[in-house]
């Protein structure tokens, strides 16, 4: 085993020799932040501090073929939790009997309690709220190598999370998009905002190739082959999980048989206008095995700065395949944001956010405001509005505090 690993590093050597012009380089950024919820009429309360971390790594150089250049590189991102534990919850809920004989349960979240009588066993049954775990709290993504013809202005690039794609719009200028913003209204994180309409293709390990379209902008293509999260499998032996490359020994796995493809195109630029930006894109994944309809997103937005203002619009549609109706269920999003860089420093920015569900109670609509200073190296931000008819449900509003501290390095 030991001859193996110097041979197979031996050889691995050879064929990745070192460029004397690469350039590597280690970044990362830190941000802390807090979260108030004030529910209304019924609306659940709570407050929270939070966090993202973040390392950067990346390499770039020339090749020694055909002019060509490259630059590869990951990312570790970690959120909320503080790494990889476990945490048994406790009792949230107890159904009426009579408590005798007690039996710890297989699962984490359940205790079954006996009662041992003439007239046989009699349980009760107690229930535990779900935690997260710190296992999900940190990803790896970012994921690329690019190959760069200059002359051409072409990048082909096998990566993931990486190439240019439809997650965001251009609507909110200052502080956070209703989809992180509204987070955590009514304890759920599934509200009707958008920030990737469709399916988030770019999440997941595909083949891609950008192309400049002379000073107009960028224009791209991924094409991804089994559609789901990378980080969903992590070894060898797992075949039939719902991995679609898996970065073990540098085997590629087959995904389970229901995965479909998916799809991306779309442009990002100023059409040779100073000060604009428009980006339009769209999405496809295909059916999945026992779904009726396919997923579709698009993402249409426009920006532009004059002077010491920045306006923005941005439209998101999205149509996701069900395994219970003939129809798509459509949800339709339409964002406006106005910002204004008071001084080099103070920025101010007003955001309003409308979606609407096919079959929703109501429309969910968000209006916030929000605050940036620069203080040198960290930057403080504060964002206050409200949201009314969270996750399309009648009467679920709240007003919504978010402070955060960033800093890059």
């Amino acid at each position: 085993m030991k001859n193996k690993l110097l041979i197979t590093t031996a050889l691995a050597s050879s064929l990745v020799a070192g460029s004397a012009i690469a350039q590597t380089t280690i970044t990362g950024s830190l941000g802390v932040s807090y979260k108030s919820v004030q529910g209304k009429n019924g609306t659940v309360n709570g407050n929270s501090f939070g966090k993202e971390s973040q390392i950067n790594v990346a390499n770039k150089g020339k090749l020694n073929i055909g002019g060509l250049s490259y630059a590869a590189g990951f990312s570790l991102e970690f959120d909320g939790a503080d790494g990889i534990y476990s945490y048994t919850p406790g009792t949230s809920a107890v159904t009426a009997g009579s408590f005798g004989a007690a039996t710890v349960g297989g699962a984490a979240t359940s205790v079954t309690v006996a009662n041992l009588n003439a007239n046989g066993n009699y349980t009760t049954t107690m229930t535990n709220t779900a935690r997260q775990t710190g296992s999900s709290g940190w990803h790896l993504e970012n994921n690329y190598i690019d190959i760069i013809s200059e002359s051409t202005g072409t990048t082909l690039t096998i990566s993931s999370d990486h190439i240019q794609n439809a997650r965001g719009g251009l609507a909110n200028i200052v502080g956070q998009h209703a989809e992180d913003f509204t987070g955590g209204v009514n304890k759920t994180t599934t509200g009707l905002a958008m920030d990737y309409a469709g399916t988030a293709v770019a999440e997941s390990f595909g083949i891609g190739i950008i192309q400049n379209v002379g000073k107009l902008g960028k224009v791209s293509y991924l094409y991804v082959p089994n559609h789901t999260n990378q980080s969903a499998n992590s070894t060898k032996d797992s075949v039939f999980q719902s991995a679609g490359v898996v970065a073990d020994d540098g085997d590629a796995i087959l995904g389970a048989d229901d995965k479909p493809t998916a799809y991306e195109y779309g442009f990002i630029g100023d059409l040779g206008v100073k000060g604009l930006t428009v980006k339009a894109f769209k999405s496809h994944e295909g059916q999945i095995q026992g779904n009726i309809n396919k997923t579709k997103g698009q993402n249409l937005g426009v920006r532009y700065n004059y002077d010491m203002f920045t306006v923005g619009v941005n439209q998101m549609k999205q149509k996701v395949g069900s395994t219970t109706a003939a129809t798509y269920l459509e949800t339709k999003q339409m964002e406006y944001g106005l910002g204004l860089a008071v001084n080099k420093d103070l920025s101010i920015g007003l955001y309003m956010n409308k979606a609407k569900k096919e079959g929703a109670a109501t429309d969910e609509k968000t209006k916030s405001i929000a605050v940036g200073y620069s203080l040198g190296p960290v930057a403080l931000s504060a964002q206050y509005g409200r949201v009314e008819g969270m996750a399309g449900s009648q009467d679920k509003d709240a007003n919504v505090l978010f402070m955060a501290l960033t800093t890059a390095f």
